[in-house]
């Protein structure tokens, strides 16, 4: 159960500011920059307002090695930016929320996060940055009252978060919260070892059914799918991949759509389904030891569980064959169950 934690200049604690809190100077930050000290499972709430901040200049937002919001809408940002700033775990996620504290206030908000030791790379003055996600109303309206999110991730390094709440067409005061959820994960503890792989026939203009068990496989480590060279599902959405992975392989023809669907033989069985294609002929590349493929596709539900439902994918073969390698994976730890495949070649 996450705990949440409030905290006000003028009531906190001198413990909960302690915790909460850090001075900007102390962690390393400039000033003009709000330190906080999020902890896993707990919501730091956190008061802001922005007549403390100032306008930048905003043509940093934009660069290809930033790409935090387009030019296009920078008029959601004109007004006054409020820095804040925190440390992000290895295997965490941290959700970002800034709440309006009025229906007439109108915020934007957007966060980066770069290198665990740099604290100085703050707007206008940021070249590149490891990822930044931005939240603001897309069609460049007035959007008073209304709150914006946006959700950053960790994996194997820890990295520094700068959190900007940013007035929208030129605001310059109003009230705020913002709220942070950070959860972080022990490191993984999946086994390294690719699990045993089922080879099975497919023929274009067919459909073939293929049965599998969960036991057959064993969890592993999730980090590869989740490498920009891979892109498979991300880390946010580990926990319908953290179970049992039984795997699949079999020839994808070239000018030929591969559609697979799954589906568990247990009504109270929650599944996972991913595919990804590599050379014809690859036998090395089996997950866990996939550092790059043609392409990758999964399927799983975007919140919540989904029991007893099925899961489908498409792979696709253009100008040249390949080899497709099909995982199917108990979601939320799941180890035991039975399922069936259906693998169909489509010709193009």
């Amino acid at each position: 159960m996450r705990r949440i934690v409030t905290i006000c200049c003028a009531l906190a604690s001198a413990h909960a500011l302690t915790a909460a809190l850090a001075p900007a100077q102390a962690a390393g930050w400039p000033a003009g920059v709000r330190a906080l000290s999020p902890v896993s499972g707990v919501t730091l709430k956190v008061r802001g307002n922005l007549a403390r901040g100032k306008k930048i200049d905003l043509g940093w937002a934009d660069d290809s090695s930033v790409a935090c919001f387009p030019a296009t809408r920078n008029e959601m940002f004109t007004g006054n930016h409020v820095f804040f700033a925190f440390s992000l775990p290895a295997h965490s996620t941290v959700e970002i929320r800034a709440v309006p504290a009025g229906r007439d206030v109108d915020v934007s908000l957007y966060a980066y996060s770069i290198g665990s030791t740099d604290f100085s790379r703050l707007p206008p003055n940021v070249t590149s940055v490891v990822s930044c996600e931005a939240s603001y109303e897309p069609m460049g309206r007035a959007n008073p009252g209304a709150t914006e999110k946006v959700t950053l991730n960790a994996v194997n390094n820890p990295y520094n978060v700068v959190v900007a709440v940013a007035g929208a067409k030129g605001a310059v005061k109003g009230k705020f919260r913002l709220e942070v959820d950070l959860t972080t994960k022990p490191a993984a503890t999946g086994s390294t070892k690719p699990p045993p792989v089922k080879d099975f026939a497919s023929e274009r203009g067919k459909k073939v059914t293929v049965k599998g068990r969960l036991e057959d496989g064993h969890p592993i480590v999730l980090e590869w799918a989740e490498s920009s060279q891979v892109a498979c599902f991300p880390a946010t959405k580990f926990q319908h991949f953290d179970g049992a992975h039984a795997l699949f392989r079999t020839d994808l023809p070239k000018y030929t759509t591969m559609k697979v669907t799954l589906t568990p033989d247990d009504p109270k069985l929650d599944v996972s389904l991913y595919g990804y294609t590599i050379s014809q002929g690859d036998t090395t590349r089996v997950a866990p030891n996939v550092t790059t493929c043609v392409s990758c596709e999964a399927s799983y539900p975007l919140s919540g569980t989904n029991p007893g439902k099925p899961e489908s994918i498409q792979l696709v073969a253009i100008n040249n064959p390949y080899t497709a390698v099909l995982g199917v994976v108990g979601a939320n730890g799941a180890t035991r169950g039975s399922f069936t495949l259906e693998v169909e070649l489509v010709p193009r």
